[in-house]
């Protein structure tokens, strides 16, 4: 704190400076005001706010609060957009002193005879002017194939940048980066798990979601704690004068929304959704269950060098299909209150959890030559639950037009348990012949203290700045076979941040942003500073140039725990002076052109990352190996070139995406010291979205392919007799992720109907997943034990229809 109050004196002696400089001529005046929706009442954060022919423009806060300065008195003509809803053109007599507005927006309505969009309209997703800034409509998104639910981060997954070739998780892999190094917030909180359903569903109910907004790369100096990307989800208020109430339900799961009015002042919403296939299987479901499993297809196939080679003892890989059986459920619950239009309070809470069964009876099988031999009963036991709780409490005030402040206090904690075994039974079922256990459980706990502050000194400079605190908890446990520890540990981190950022708009064709933010981080003590930059210069009215730099630290990491007999996993862990901070540089330039009905893009990008981290026990020597001897540390890069071109409204919209990318991992011991593929590494993504309305029903179409993803594979097993006399068994496998699977590709498609009475708003939506019924794999997993050897392809789903149906009050 010494070391920043330098730091925080000449940033605050700065601000009395340029308000001195930059104060308002007697000849212009300020419009202040509120985006709101105008059926709800509910404010829209992050609209564009311009004045057409001049250089002044902003965007709504999260608040749904704006600001312009020097406008000049007389007649003007306010122009406001907002993804999902029609342009507003208000026209105005400035004059000095005006109240604050209510520019009230018109939802997007395409459906029947009745067609309401306006030129500049943005229906579904949004390229901000911001470099690598999206926005996507919850609103919009509902019309896209989906796994019986409206998805949100499947949704972002189909744009440029982010992979959308994983089924077995809705995370966001954005420009190189794992889902765990971006930073998830929702009304504030940080949320550490993402997806329910074994990935295929995000944990996020679109019912609950206001506005989503995506930073790719480049985020500024508000945002830290992450080296990839930020997601920012700002939750659903209600409106302050209406009832209202929905329900929906599909082959998955049910869901319901209420939401209740405060006598004008406020509102309270609440969304629940939970899947009911584990106690309820309908004739369609087990269709569904079939497909997925691979019961109509022959599972017995003798598989070599495609997966591995063959195994010790010339033992052949026989393959075997699985599908996991599940339940999940979340919540969401949103408290608002608003004192004046200048006070809100708002309360937030979520809460999601999933379990999962992976279990498997393989019948009999034939030990292999290590195990001795002779017939066994093999089974696999694998269960998994995990899940994320949530609270936060805002408060939001107005203390004049230039300047606004937030206060926010949010508490999170992710849970995550794992126990898995294998066990091999012979004669009768209390022999046990062989086998293998782990339990693995890890826990977070974030709370976070947090001032935001935003001022405006003139109609060309923005500033922000705020200060936080956030305190973190980590446990992890893990053992094999019930008593050998494999890894124990606790930590507890502080880390206070403070940033300061300068939006500049010296004309109307320049915008430049610089900033940087200082984290003081506990455990290294140390203190990093992260400069940022970036810049947006419009080369015609219709053609943009960005770029922008950055550093960016992550001090709680996700670690893969290597596992190449059954599929990688991973835990969180805090950094500290053993195990470094994640740390990214980002470079990135980008050009668009866009008119009123079309958008392309290009953008280029480079990241520099170290402290690039993995946890292997393929290097475990002896058993009295330290646990922290199995961290390995390196660098590594990701590069890409992304394009975009976007069709933004009207009956017909939609767009096309390519991205080709590389991301290598260099960590010394693996690979022989040489770099390798990432995981998640995938050289070409294709996407193509498309969806046209015609009288009451809406059609869509998504289709991806994508190279497929490099993995480890083991290629044979021996073992070594000890001076003791007793033999270890070891593993060997093939060059770090050296293989790749087939390249992935589906179509899905979608048709939905509305219709309505005279209070009752009625949807039903048909979608089918993976069309042509293609198995992407998801992952392999070995069992050595066994001959032949077992490998078990797991797949994501295949052909899979499902009907949603909603129904709403108006």
């Amino acid at each position: 704190m010494r070391r920043l109050e330098p730091f925080i004196m000449g940033v605050a002696l700065l601000l009395i400076a340029q308000s001195v400089i930059f104060s308002q001529p007697s000849d212009k005046t300020t419009i202040k005001g509120y985006v709101l929706d105008k059926k709800t009442g509910e404010t829209l954060p992050y609209a564009n706010v311009t004045i057409p022919g001049s250089n002044l423009g902003t965007s709504s806060n999260q608040q749904g609060y704006f600001v312009l300065l020097n406008v000049s008195v007389g007649p003007c003509t306010l122009r406001v957009h907002y993804i999902g809803y029609n342009k507003a053109d208000v026209a105005l007599a400035v004059k000095k002193n005006m109240p604050p507005l209510k520019i009230k927006m018109q939802p997007i309505v395409l459906e029947g005879d009745e067609v309401t969009i306006t030129a500049e309209s943005y229906e579904t997703v949004q390229v901000a002017k911001g470099i690598s800034e999206l926005k996507i409509s919850p609103r919009g998104i509902s019309k896209l194939p989906s796994v019986g639910e409206v998805d949100i981060f499947r949704s972002l997954q189909l744009l440029p940048g982010i992979s959308a070739a994983n089924d077995g998780s809705s995370g966001l892999y954005i420009r190189g980066g794992t889902p765990e190094q971006n930073l998830a917030l929702f009304d504030g909180m940080t949320i550490y798990n993402v997806d329910h359903f074994f990935g295929f569903i995000s944990a996020f109910n679109a019912d609950a979601v206001k506005d989503v907004r995506v930073f790719k790369g480049g985020f500024p100096a508000k945002y830290g704690g992450r080296t990839s990307g930020v997601v920012e989800l700002t939750g659903k208020s209600g409106s302050y004068d209406d009832f209202h109430a929905a329900g929906n339900i599909n082959l998955l799961s049910g869901s319901g929304v209420v939401q209740v009015p405060l006598k004008g002042k406020g509102s309270w919403l609440t969304t629940f959704r939970r899947s009911y296939v584990d106690f309820l299987n309908s004739g369609l479901y087990d269709k569904i269950y079939d497909a997925v499993s691979g019961a109509n297809n022959g599972t017995d196939e003798q598989t070599t060098s495609d997966v591995g080679g063959r195994g010790p003892g010339g033992r052949d890989f026989q393959q075997e299909l699985i599908m996991p059986d599940f339940y999940y459920y979340d919540l969401n619950s949103k408290l608002t209150y608003s004192h004046t239009p200048n006070d809100v309070f708002s309360v937030s809470l979520y809460r999601g959890r999933d379990f999962l069964d992976e279990s498997q009876y393989l019948g009999q099988r034939t030990l292999g030559p290590m195990g001795g031999g002779g017939e066994v009963d093999a089974s696999i036991n694998d269960l998994t639950e995990w899940g994320n709780t949530g609270l936060s409490v805002k408060y939001a005030k107005v203390w004049s037009d230039r300047f606004i402040s937030s206060f926010l206090g949010s508490f999170s904690r992710y849970n995550s348990q794992s126990a898995t075994s294998r066990a091999f039974r012979g004669g009768d079922e209390n022999t046990i012949r062989g086998g293998f256990s782990s339990n693995e459980e890890n826990n977070v706990e974030d709370t976070t203290y947090r001032m935001d502050n935003e001022l405006h000194l003139s109609a060309s400079h923005k500033l922000e700045f705020g200060l936080g605190l956030t305190k973190i908890a980590t446990m992890l446990d893990f053992t094999a076979n019930d008593t050998l520890s494999i890894l124990n540990r606790k930590d507890n981190a502080d880390q206070f941040a403070f940033y300061f950022q300068d939006e500049f708009k010296p004309s109307t064709l320049l915008n430049l942003t610089v900033g940087a933010r200082v984290v003081d981080y506990n455990l290294t003590g140390k203190k990093y500073l992260e400069p940022r930059a970036s810049i947006n210069l419009k080369l015609t009215d219709k053609i943009d140039f960005k770029g922008a730099w950055g550093h960016y630290h992550q001090f709680i990491n996700r670690i893969v725990n290597e596992n190449v007999l059954e599929g990688n996993r991973d835990f969180w862990l805090l950094s500290d002076e053993s195990l470094d901070p994640g740390f990214s540089e980002h470079f990135i330039l980008g050009t668009s052109y866009e008119n009123s009905n079309y958008l392309f893009s290009a953008e280029a990008y480079f990241k520099n990352m170290d402290g690039v981290t993995e946890f292997s026990q393929r290097f475990r020597r002896s058993p009295d190996t330290e646990p922290e001897d199995l961290f390995f540390t390196g660098t590594g890069i990701s590069k890409g070139l992304e394009f975009l071109a976007q069709k933004k409204h009207g009956r017909f919209n939609g767009w096309l995406s390519y991205t080709l990318s590389k991301v290598d991992y260099d960590i010394e011991v693996f690979n022989e010291g040489e770099p390798y593929p990432a995981d998640h590494d995938r050289t070409h993504e294709f996407k193509s979205v498309g969806s046209y309305s015609w009288n009451d029903w809406t059609f869509a179409a998504t289709w991806v392919y994508a190279s497929g993803a490099p993995y480890t594979a083991p290629e044979s097993q021996y073992s070594i007799e000890l001076l003791d006399g007793s033999e270890r068994s070891y593993i060997h496998v093939s060059d770090k992720n050296a293989n790749r699977l087939p390249n992935y590709h589906r179509l899905d498609l979608s048709a939905t109907r509305g219709f309505s009475t005279e209070n009752i708003r009625y949807e039903l939506g048909l979608s089918v997943f993976n069309l042509y019924n293609h198995d992407n794999v998801w992952y392999r997993e070995y069992v050595l034990d066994t001959s032949p050897i077992i490998v078990r392809d797991v797949t994501t789903l295949g052909f899979t229809p499902s009907i949603n149906f909603k129904i709403s009050m108006k």
